[in-house]
């Protein structure tokens, strides 16, 4: 083979150093080697190789995958709920079986039947009988008050508390509470739940069940039987929670079809009858329980949130509203119309209003705002609020502690 021309002088060296080391090898019996292709390194990185690090890749997955789980337990339920079919799993057959002869037992009670009515002839302007000396006597009676059991705090339900509603049965301190992603939770106040060791406390006894797959924004009873606990949620829904059939009942739901139906707040007139609701995107709405479910009227009050919404016991047609805006507004129900409605009277903050409610004899409206007070309005002959106190009270409870209410 003639010499490759090509080839400098350092190649050619390298060329006969490398013939002469295998003459010598083979001399020497050595097994000829084998030379093997050239590898690629054992480790390569996941971006050489056209992949997503696998912490980064399964993170977006597991979010991916929660979200999808998420949406699909945030899809309203439908129709009427069972109790045992929406049960936390902390909450027993059997504890559900207890829960259902408390209410069961509440249902014999005949508070319906007693309540006294509510008038100016035995009220003052701070609801309290007795004048000033009867004030000064509740005022001192106040003061000896302290908690008297046996935890300072319960967890009641997973999540924060929007809500809560108190049943006013003399023997039995029920309390219920709606949270942020629509669980229900009671806690039976009086009642715990023996501890087996002696070194260990008693623990509060609590039910939890999922009346809604969003944020339950109010529960109240019917103002005519206490027997029904009715929730509103973000869901778009409005149930009833009735303790006759140990059952919850769908009251009010808006078309699926809709992405505005986000319940924040609601009311009932004094009659039990119809139930007032409001809306995140500031409307106002109408439901009579006595007519189809899907059958309501609505109202476009303001651009903002409406917080929160009262009417007037005494004088139903009133309506007081609370909202992001940063106004309290009164309206009067009957000249609400489809196209534009007017408020009799608005009342600007400097800061959002949390809330607004009617007195129970009618005559004045308690308020809280994130300005940092408590306000208190006569309601005058002329359908006119005039301010008569301002508190101030720290209403920025934090982020642990939901939005400062009166009620």
């Amino acid at each position: 083979m003639g010499e490759d021309l090509t080839l400098n002088e350092y190649e050619k060296q390298r060329l006969e150093n490398i013939r002469r080391n295998e003459e010598i090898l083979r001399q020497l019996n050595i097994p000829e080697l084998v030379h093997k292709k050239p590898t690629q390194p054992t480790r390569q990185s996941l971006r050489i190789r056209g992949f997503t690090p696998d912490g980064v890749e399964a993170k977006r997955k597991a979010e991916q995958d929660e979200k999808r789980r998420e949406g699909e337990k945030r899809v309203r339920m439908m129709g009427d709920l069972d109790l045992n079919s929406i049960r936390s799993d902390m909450t027993s057959v059997d504890d559900t079986n207890d829960f259902v002869d408390i209410i069961s037992n509440l249902t014999k009670s005949n508070l319906n039947e007693d309540r006294e009515s509510i008038s100016d002839d035995n009220i003052d302007y701070s609801c309290i009988a007795g004048g000033a000396e009867g004030f000064k006597a509740v005022r001192m009676a106040y003061k000896s008050l302290a908690i008297g059991e046996k935890w300072s705090s319960v967890k009641v339900t997973p999540e924060r508390i929007y809500c809560i509603a108190i049943h006013p049965a003399k023997e039995k301190v029920l309390v219920a509470a709606g949270d942020k992603i629509g669980w229900l939770g009671f806690w039976d106040v009086k009642e715990s739940i023996k501890s087996e060791d002696e070194d260990e406390e008693d623990e509060p006894r609590t039910y939890l069940f999922k009346a809604h797959t969003k944020t339950i924004t109010s529960t109240m009873y019917s103002p005519t039987n206490f027997n029904n606990l009715y929730t509103c949620s973000y869901d778009g829904s409005i149930r009833s929670f009735d303790f006759n059939h140990a059952k919850f009942v769908e009251a009010f739901a808006y078309s699926e079809s809709r992405n505005d139906y986000f319940l924040s707040s609601m009311d009932m007139d004094p009659n039990g009858q119809i139930i007032y609701f409001s809306t995140n995107n500031g409307k106002f709405g109408i439901k009579d329980i006595r007519e189809p479910i899907d059958t309501f009227t609505e109202y476009k009050l303001l651009e903002h949130k409406i917080g929160c919404i009262s009417i007037n016991k005494i004088q139903p047609q009133y309506l007081a509203t609370s909202s992001l805006d940063r106004t309290l507004r009164l309206w009067d129900i009957r000249k609400l119309n489809a196209e534009t409605s007017t408020e009799i009277q608005k009342i600007q903050f400097s800061n959002a209003v949390t809330s607004a409610y009617w007195s129970p004899n009618g005559n004045q409206i308690v308020s809280s705002s994130f300005d940092d007070t408590v306000k208190v309005y006569d309601f005058d002959e002329e359908s006119n609020l005039k301010i008569r106190h301002q508190i101030p009270h720290n209403n920025r409870t934090g982020r642990q502690v939901c939005i400062y209410e009166f009620f």
